[in-house]
């Protein structure tokens, strides 16, 4: 049996955000030859798993990977079997660095995107993610607040109460290299503390140490009990660079940035407009 990690945007989705009907045959084949397929995504889980539902990925055996790792669904059960969160006071110190150096900041709390400045940043994520937002005086109040029940909480989230935060997402108004600069500065306090990885150039993001899809990929070989070398991941961008490394064969796709070639065993012919999936599914599964 292999499992075959893969990234939603810019790998498994086209620019439309779609799943190209040859590359979901090619699925379907490698599922029904006994071998794994996962989502293994920056995404939110409830982005992630409304594009399971669409698709009819909600079966057992099937797994979301989101928020890059931090938080990993069971389809079948429908039950986390893994949350990796940081502390209220974390996610408020990334979050108020970030606005004070001009950038918008948000994190999440079930099927709610949390901010305290509603920026056009936080719209046009919002709205990319089919997700709401609320905007709140201050994070460590409302989450406080969730702790209780949600009699109590009237705004709290509808899903699944995830408190503490799982990770921070900082988004800039500016250019890639604004965001370097502040990375490089952050981490004069959060390096050892926290993990932090570009999913697009203009969105970093700031999780758990173990936070990564790299990791995600050891946990689930091992859930399932298969050794490393018979697992794949596919990928696009500098969040996937951890499990493009971590598994036994990693691939970037044609369309890939140059961080993910770097670390990849195989480059796609294919881009992810044109089934890259479905051609390592052929080549590398079945």
């Amino acid at each position: 049996m292999k499992i075959l990690f893969s990234d939603l945007d810019g790998t498994l989705l086209t620019d439309d955000k779609l799943i190209l009907d040859e590359d979901m045959a090619a699925i379907e084949r490698m599922l029904a030859a006994g071998h794994k397929f996962l989502i293994t995504t920056g995404r939110p889980l409830y982005s992630a798993k409304q594009l399971a539902q669409k698709y009819g990925f909600f079966k057992p055996g099937f797994f979301l990977v989101s928020f890059n790792g931090g938080l990993i669904y069971d389809c079948g059960t429908g039950e986390s079997i893994l949350t990796r969160n940081i502390s209220v006071s974390q996610a408020k110190f990334i979050m108020d660095e970030a606005h004070r150096n001009g950038f918008h900041a948000h994190t999440y709390a079930g099927d709610l995107v949390i901010s305290e400045y509603e920026t056009e940043q936080l719209k046009t994520y919002c709205r990319l993610m089919n997700m709401d937002y609320l905007v709140v005086n201050d994070i460590r109040e409302y989450f406080e607040q969730t702790n209780g029940s949600l009699a109590a909480a009237p705004t709290a989230p509808i899903n699944v109460v995830i408190k503490p935060p799982i990770k921070v997402n900082v988004i800039t108004p500016l250019d890639h290299s604004s965001l370097l600069d502040f990375r490089t500065e952050m981490r004069k306090t959060t390096e050892g503390k926290l993990f932090d990885v570009f999913s697009k150039p203009e969105m970093l993001e700031f999780s758990d140490l173990k936070t990564n899809k790299g990791d995600a990929v050891r946990f689930m070989a091992e859930f399932y009990g298969v050794p490393l070398s018979e697992t794949i991941a596919c990928g696009d961008e500098e969040n996937d660079c951890p499990m493009i490394s971590a598994a036994g064969l990693g691939v970037a796709m044609a369309n890939a940035s140059d961080a993910a070639k770097s670390c990849a065993d195989y480059i796609t012919h294919k881009d992810n407009n044109h089934g890259g999936i479905a051609e390592v599914i052929e080549k590398f599964v079945l």
